[in-house]
């Protein structure tokens, strides 16, 4: 299954952004993965599109490109979770249910990938309104600490 998702669709992705309009290019296939000489049933998903996020440090937009490569394996309810999966980095283990959203699905693995805390390369941090030479305010516990000198 293969199509175009809008951003919008995606309203606990949507919270995040700074813009919520745009789309991602979404790719589902059903796939085999071989372990330890044992095949098991899997999902390959590809998700790419670009996201505008919000810089942390100086509040503007910054470009993010969404480029998702997964190999997801498909774990029958009730079956123990495999050990390689905490080991290995070349799929994840996902339950494998009837109701799998797969716009859910697609919208958790874009939420796992997006910067902790996004910011431009090359940001400064915003300078205070009125700039240099504005005499600072005397802190208002100033008072406070002149009692306790006493």
């Amino acid at each position: 299954m293969a199509g175009r998702l809008a951003v919008s669709q995606l309203t606990r992705l949507a919270e995040m952004l700074a813009r919520r309009d745009g789309w991602l290019e979404c790719r589902l296939a059903g796939c085999r993965i071989e372990k330890d000489g044992e095949t098991r049933l899997g999902l390959q998903l590809n998700v790419s599109g670009r996201l505008a996020l919000r810089c942390q440090r100086c509040l503007g937009e910054v470009d993010f490109d969404c480029a998702i490569d997964n190999r997801l394996l498909l774990i029958a309810p009730g079956a123990d979770w495999p050990e390689e999966e905490l080991e290995s980095d070349d799929f994840d283990a996902i339950p494998a249910n009837r109701e799998l959203s797969v716009l859910s699905l697609v919208e958790e693995e874009v939420l796992l990938t997006l910067p902790i805390v996004p910011r431009h390369a090359d940001c400064q941090p915003p300078v205070e309104i009125g700039g240099a030479g504005k005499e600072s305010e005397p802190s208002p516990f100033a008072v406070l600490a002149g009692l306790k000198k006493h």
